[in-house]
């Protein structure tokens, strides 16, 4: 083999080794990021909700990084459900009233018959 391609190999060789120490080294950064802005997040949390509550704050900071993805996904689905709960509570609310609409304007209507029908029978007696 000659020189220029051996040089050539370990040229292409060297590249994709630093690319894939690169690689892993920016994954290794991303996941290290990720991990301190769920942790800000959960502590966010604990400011919010449990107003600042110093017991569950030490808690938040004994969590692994995986303890605390999984606080936060809780607290997430926990969220989606509350919202799930209050739009339920809307239609509820809207559905009630439009029974209650209906219900009022047959009784309504039930009510003008009768006396239409009350007239009715007092011109038939009468006659």
């Amino acid at each position: 083999m000659k020189d220029s391609t051996k040089a050539l190999l370990v040229g292409v060789g060297t590249i994709f080794a630093v690319g894939a120490v690169i690689v892993a080294s920016s994954n290794m950064a991303m996941e290290k990021l990720e991990s301190k802005i769920n942790r800000k997040r959960a502590r966010y949390f604990v400011k919010e909700k449990l107003k600042g509550n110093e017991k569950a704050m030490s808690v938040v900071d004994d969590l692994s990084d995986m303890e605390v993805a999984n606080l936060l996904n809780v607290v997430d689905k926990v969220s989606d459900l509350k919202g799930n709960v209050s739009s339920y509570g809307n239609h509820f609310k809207e559905t009630t009233h439009d029974f209650k609409d209906a219900f009022m304007d047959k009784k309504h209507s039930l009510q003008h018959e009768m006396k239409h029908h009350k007239k009715e029978l007092k011109h038939k007696l009468k006659k």
